[in-house]
């Protein structure tokens, strides 16, 4: 059963959670430097199902041992890592990263619509869908309108980032449906991501050759740090979130993916923002606050309305 409303920390958790995928497009766009797409994907997912792997077994934890659970997982291994990670990695060749900012927003769109129709406890609401419309809106706002003029440029790379956007929050709401998120989120994290790394290895080899890439000192850092921060950890806060307060609010996060793009790119790129960046900000928390509104809430609120609408006709 989701919470009624999400905690303190949950939030401070979806916050951190935006701010680690936040770095995952430019870790990308590093790492992409050296290493071919497909062979990106496949040891990001490698090396971060060692690290969550290797904490299930420090912290005495069991995978689960039922085949039907284990065919949940390698089908999210499949929508929610390798199909997304190749074909953002492969999209980001052909379109800049603020496009890509824009099109990854879908994914609370998705998530909503999905939710609605899948789950029990998840249905769409006003409050829901002018918050999640408004933090679009956000994005849009904050990477600058101009982006989308680049829209007709490269359509198969932008069809791919779209594609991969709508393949995250899809998983996302599955995960909830079938009561993957009833397990344990380090487990469901190792699990996913062992089952996905052991399937894009083997492509990798085949679609392209690992062995004969040179990769720079810098892009393997950032492989490193794809792996271990952007997923291994990404992940346990992912599937926490997915259990504790359901898909919709958990992808609120990628309205605070570009968000902290803009961060790391001041912090790090000496990179300058004007005055609309930071009321892009505003609009998009408004957005994720619109979005917490409950049904009681707004339906005192619209109750309000309509008594004070007859106190003025009888006036």
């Amino acid at each position: 059963m989701l919470s009624d409303k999400p905690q303190l920390h949950q939030y401070v958790l979806l916050v951190l959670l935006g701010a680690i995928w936040g770095s995952s497009f430019f870790l990308i766009k590093i790492t992409l430097e050296s290493v071919s797409p497909v062979t990106l994907t496949a040891f990001r997912l490698l090396f971060a199902s060692i690290v969550l792997s290797g904490l299930v077994l420090v912290l005495g934890k069991r995978f689960p041992r039922d085949l039907q659970t284990w065919r949940y997982y390698a089908l999210i291994g499949v929508t929610g890592n390798i199909l997304p990670f190749v074909l953002i990695s492969w999209g980001e060749l052909h379109i800049d990263s603020g496009l890509a900012a824009i099109l990854m927003a879908v994914v609370p769109l998705t998530a909503l619509v999905i939710a609605h129709f899948w789950t029990e406890d998840e249905k769409m609401s006003l409050p829901k869908v002018i918050g999640t419309i408004t933090g679009f809106g956000g994005v849009v706002l904050l990477v600058g309108p101009e982006a989308l003029k680049g829209l007709g440029d490269s359509v198969l790379g932008q069809l791919a980032v779209a594609f991969a956007s709508f393949c995250y929050g899809a998983s996302s709401v599955f995960a909830r449906k079938v009561g993957l998120v009833k397990q344990d989120p380090i487990v469901n994290g190792a699990a996913i991501l062992l089952c996905a790394s052991l399937m894009a290895l083997p492509m990798a080899f085949i679609v392209e050759d690992p062995m004969s890439l040179d990769p720079s000192l810098l892009s393997f850092g950032a492989l490193l740090m794809l792996s271990i921060v952007s997923t291994a950890i990404a992940y346990i806060i992912l599937y926490y979130l997915l259990g504790a307060v359901g898909a919709n609010f958990t992808a609120l996060n990628n309205y605070l993916v570009p968000v902290f793009g803009m961060v790391w790119g001041f912090l790090f790129l000496s990179e300058s923002y004007d005055t609309q960046a930071f009321v892009a900000l505003g609009v998009i928390l408004l957005g994720i606050i619109i979005t917490q509104i409950k049904g009681a809430v707004y339906k005192r609120l619209g109750s309000r309305f309509v008594m004070n609408g007859k106190r003025g006709e009888e006036a």
